[in-house]
C-alpha cells in the first residue's frame, strides 16, 4: 500500500475514533447560501479545513501538505509551516511531521536559556557537579564536603575523595583542601625517565617545541644510529653513561634520541654552536605558552580534542590525571604531549590540521579552534626545522660519521 494512502487511512481512523469517544470541538461559521450561523466540527491534528460545513454537509478536512503541520484541533484552512532550520548551536531532535513541528535542542555542552543555547556552567575548583547539564537545564554544583576536593573547573566531574597517604604506606606532607588533594611523601626520590606517563610534568611547551625542531631524528641517516653512538658523536660535554642506560630502559628508540639531545643541549647550552638552537627553542616555547594559556577548558573539552586527533588515543584515565595534576592553562600542551608519546611516528602539525577539521564540523568552541590554529602554525615552521636539522647533522657528521667503526 502506498505510504500516502496508508496515512490517509490512519487519519480517517483517528477522526472516526475521535468522533466516537470524545466531543469534537466546534466553531461558528456563517453559511454563505443561507446566511445562517452554523456550528461546524473543527479539523483534527494533522489536517486543515478544506470545506466548511453547510446545512447539508459536515466539515471536510484535508491532510497537511509536506513540510506543514497542525498540532491542535482547529478551524483554519491551512496548516503551519515547519521550522526550516534550527538555531545556532542546535541540532534536530525530531523531524517535522503532520502533527508536530521540527523539534530542536541545544548541542552537547549547551542548554536553552530564553531563546539561546548557552554553554553549561563549569563548577569552579572547590565545587563538584551533582547534576550534569542537559539541553534544557544548566549544571548544578555543590561545595565539596569535608574529605573531598575538586582542583579544576568542570561541567561533569563531582568532588572526589582525598588520597589516603596512610593506606598507601606514605607520610602526609600537606593535608587536602577543597581545591587540592592530599600531598604524600614518597620514599623513592631517585630520578627516572618517564617516557609513557608524564602527568605531573606540566611544562611541555618546550618539549613540544623540541620534538618539532628535532623531529628529523626519525628519518635517515639518524634513525639507524644507536643512542650510544649518537651520544659519543655529539660534540662538547658528553651525557654520562648512567643517564644513557636509563634512557635505553625507559624510552622508545625515537624518544631516546630526543631525550638525549635534550640532556646534551642542557649540558652544552653555553657553546656558540648551540646558542641559536636554544634561542629558537625558547622563542618557540614563549609563543606556544602565550597562545595556549587558556584557563576555562574543561575535562569535556579535552576529551573532545583527544577524540578529534588521529592515531592511538590517550586514555580517559590519563586525561583525568592530567586535569588533576596540571594547572588549567597547561591542559592543551600536556594533552598534545601525551598524544605525541603514544604516536611518536605521527607529525604533530598534520595531526592538528586533522583535529581542526573534525572539531570545526562538530561546532567546537571558537576559542579552542583559534588556539589550535596558532599552535599548528608555530609547530609547522618548516624552514626553522630544516635549519636546525642541518646544523645538528653537520655537527654529528663532523664528529663521528667519518669514523668507519660507526655503522
Amino acid at each position: 500500500m502506498p505510504p500516502l494512502t496508508a496515512m490517509k487511512l490512519q487519519m480517517l481512523f483517528a477522526m472516526c475514533f475521535a468522533r466516537a469517544y470524545q466531543e469534537i470541538p466546534q466553531y461558528q461559521h456563517r453559511d454563505p447560501v443561507t446566511s445562517k450561523v452554523l456550528l461546524c466540527d473543527q479539523c483534527p491534528p494533522g489536517t486543515a479545513v478544506k470545506h466548511h460545513c453547510s446545512t447539508k454537509e459536515p466539515t471536510v478536512c484535508a491532510l497537511c501538505p509536506e513540510k506543514c503541520f497542525a498540532e491542535q484541533w482547529h478551524w483554519g484552512d491551512s496548516c503551519q509551516h515547519c521550522t526550516s532550520v534550527c538555531k545556532e548551536r542546535q541540532i534536530v531532535r525530531r523531524e517535522c511531521n503532520s502533527t508536530h513541528d521540527r523539534l530542536c535542542e541545544c548541542i552537547h555542552g549547551y542548554y536553552l536559556l530564553v531563546e539561546f543555547c548557552v554553554r553549561h556552567t563549569a563548577c569552579s575548583p572547590g565545587f563538584g557537579v551533582i547534576v550534569q547539564g542537559t539541553p534544557e537545564r544548566n549544571t548544578l554544583c555543590e561545595k565539596c564536603p569535608q574529605g573531598y576536593f575538586s582542583s579544576t573547573s568542570s561541567t561533569t566531574e563531582p568532588c572526589i575523595p582525598h588520597r589516603n597517604c596512610t593506606q598507601l604506606g606514605l607520610k602526609t606532607v600537606r593535608p587536602g583542601t577543597a581545591t587540592h588533594d592530599t600531598l604524600c611523601d614518597s620514599e623513592n626520590k631517585e630520578f627516572t625517565f618517564d617516557c609513557s606517563n608524564q602527568h605531573t610534568e606540566c611544562h611541555n611547551d618546550i618539549i613540544l617545541c623540541e620534538e618539532a625542531i628535532f623531529k628529523f631524528l626519525a628519518s635517515p641517516p639518524l634513525a639507524s644510529v644507536s643512542v650510544e653512538h649518537l651520544s659519543e658523536s655529539l660534540p662538547g660535554r658528553k651525557v654520562d653513561w648512567k643517564s644513557v642506560e636509563r634512557l635505553k630502559k625507559s624510552c622508545s628508540p625515537q624518544q631516546q634520541a630526543l631525550h638525549l639531545l635534550r640532556l646534551w643541549t642542557e649540558q652544552n647550552k653555553h657553546q656558540d654552536k648551540l646558542l641559536s638552537i636554544i634561542q629558537g627553542i625558547n622563542h618557540c616555547e614563549r609563543k606556544v605558552s602565550h597562545c595556549a594559556s587558556v584557563k576555562n577548558l574543561t575535562l569535556e573539552d579535552l576529551l573532545t580534542l583527544m577524540e578529534s586527533l588521529p592515531g592511538e588515543k590517550v586514555s580517559e584515565e590519563d586525561i583525568r590525571a592530567l586535569v588533576r595534576f596540571c594547572p588549567s592553562q597547561r591542559y592543551i600542551l600536556q594533552l598534545l604531549h601525551l598524544w605525541k608519546i603514544q604516536n611518536g611516528a605521527q607529525d604533530l602539525a598534520k595531526a592538528l590540521s586533522h583535529s581542526l577539521r573534525r572539531l570545526h564540523l562538530k561546532g567546537a568552541h571558537r576559542h579552542l579552534l583559534k588556539i589550535l590554529k596558532r599552535i599548528s602554525r608555530i609547530i609547522n615552521a618548516s624552514s626553522i626545522h630544516r635549519m636546525y636539522e642541518k646544523m645538528i647533522v653537520n655537527m654529528i657528521q663532523d664528529n663521528t660519521f667519518q669514523n668507519p667503526t660507526v655503522q
